[in-house]
This record gives structure tokens, sequence and C-alpha cells, in this order.
């Protein structure tokens, strides 16, 4: 069997998958700035669980995650750790793009119904070694990039095995219709979040009264409306800053800040150092 034939038994096309960033994070930064929701609309990414332990959220649900574990974030779902039981976690992370799976939108390792967090057993130091291997290639994207794809490609159909053979999918139940409204809220603060928004304003348009909205939202995810439309907007300030060389500026306007300074007070207050200093920390991260 040549390699297209291999290929075609798990895709839809013969492409080989492509690695368009890696990130390592460290103890120290992992528990001094938490990585706020947001989402990657045209690439999936893979998070790994190097050491530690703490929680992480996938399309607005909350799960433990610990040494071993891989995250699925499939693209366009929105991710993020939880900043209260982040506990000194060192992390590798892969943006994959050209994914096409069988019975799967493109970029997508695992269906809805699957949960995102997958544990690796006694496959975990050797996962964990292909998703350090891959972190070290993809520094000279110049000349290992081949290797680096074909890497990420071992590597994502171990985890398409792992997901099939060991079953979880999670069982499916009715939502109360409390819920259901919660989740149209939050759909509805997802698509508006760079956008002046007001508790009365979306009240209106989604016809709920605003104190309604704002307890059932808080009752269902935890946190206020209003600050989760503050943490979208600093958890895609960090994407950008991370995978970008977008102008602070730029960011700023491109989410709905009135301006630089307020972008650099807001996320100062939830990540601990201005933006500036954060992408510079991020892209001076090291393993030591």
């Amino acid at each position: 069997m040549d390699s297209a034939d291999l290929l075609s038994l798990y895709f839809r096309n013969a492409r080989i998958p492509k690695c368009i960033n890696c990130h390592f994070i460290n103890e120290e930064h992992s528990s001094k700035h938490p990585f706020l929701p947001h989402t990657h609309d045209n690439y999936l990414e893979l998070f790994y669980v190097y050491s530690g332990s703490g929680q992480y959220m996938v399309d607005g649900k909350y799960y433990d995650i610990a040494e071993g574990d891989i995250v699925i974030c499939n693209a366009g779902i929105l991710h993020g750790k939880n900043a209260e039981c982040a506990l000194d976690i060192r992390s590798y992370s892969i943006g994959i793009t050209s994914l096409s799976l069988h019975n799967l939108p493109d970029n997508w390792i695992a269906s809805r119904d699957t949960l995102p967090v997958i544990s690796c057993g006694m496959l975990s130091a050797q996962i964990g070694e292909m998703f350090r291997l891959i972190y070290l290639i993809s520094s000279d994207k110049k000349h290992l990039s081949n290797i680096c794809n074909c890497l990420t490609l071992s590597l994502i159909l171990l985890i398409r095995e792992l997901i099939l053979s060991r079953c979880r999918n999670e069982s499916i139940h009715t939502r109360s219709s409390s819920s259901a409204t919660a989740d149209r809220i939050r759909h509805y603060l997802d698509l508006h979040y760079c956008e002046s928004l007001t508790l009365s304003e979306i009240g209106k348009t989604l016809n709920i009264s605003e104190y309604y909205l704002s307890h059932l939202f808080k009752d269902e995810f935890g946190i206020p409306p209003m600050q989760y439309v503050m943490k979208r907007r600093i958890g895609e300030a960090q994407n950008l800053l991370m995978d970008t060389d977008m102008p602070i500026g730029d960011i700023a306007d491109h989410l709905g800040f009135s301006s630089i300074s307020h972008l650099n007070t807001m996320f100062s207050k939830y990540i601990g150092i201005p933006p500036g200093k954060y992408r510079q920390s991020v892209r001076n991260m090291d393993e030591s």
C-alpha cells in the first residue's frame, strides 16, 4: 500500500496535516499568567500536560487535567485554562491545520460528543516526548518542516486510535430549558464579544430580562456575563500576542478595547503583566 492509499484510510484527501505553531509553557509562567478562553477558527490545538494538574475549559465545560493528559481543542471551539485551578502546569501545545478526517469537520480530531480530555496512560512518557520533539524541531521550520509535519501526522493517528479504542464518549443527557437559554446567551456573547455590549442591550436582543440573564448565566458558567466578555477579549489577545506580530494598538482596536491603555489595564489585571511583556515572556520561554 503506497502512502496515498494509507492516508486515504484516515483522511478525506491525501494531504499530510501541517503543524503551524508549537508552544512550551513552564510551571512558573503557567501559575502566574493564566491563558483565558479563546478560539482558533482555522486550526486544531492539541494541549499536552507534561507535568502538574489543574482544570481546562473546552466548549463551556471544565475538565480536570493532570500529567499525561491531552486536551483536544477542535477548530472554532472555545477553550482555555481555569485560572483558579492551574497548579504549576508544564505544557506543550501544537497548532494543526489541513486536517480532514473522515466524518469530521475540517481541523477536528474528535466529534463534539467525545470527551476532549484523553488520558495517555502507559504511553504518557512516550507521547510527551513526541510533543517535546515536535516543539524542538519546529524551531527550524526552514529546514525541518516536513519532518515536523510527519511527526505531527503520527501523533494525530495515535491520538485518534486512543479516542476510538478507549471509547471515551460522554453520555448525552437532555439539558434543562434554563441551561439551553444560558447556552444561547453564551453563543451570542461569543459572536459579539468584540463589540460594545451592555446587559440591557443583550437582554433586549435575546428577549430576556436583564436580571434573569445575569443570574442565569452566572449560575450556569460561574462568571457574570460582562466579565465573561472581558475574559474572552483577553484570551483572544493572548492568542494574537503569541502567534502573530500584530501591533498591540491594532489588537486593542480589533478586540473592541477603547484604547491601548484600556487593553494594558485589563490585561495586567487578569494576566499579571502588560501585553508587551507577555508577548516577550512567551517568546523567551525555554525548558530550563
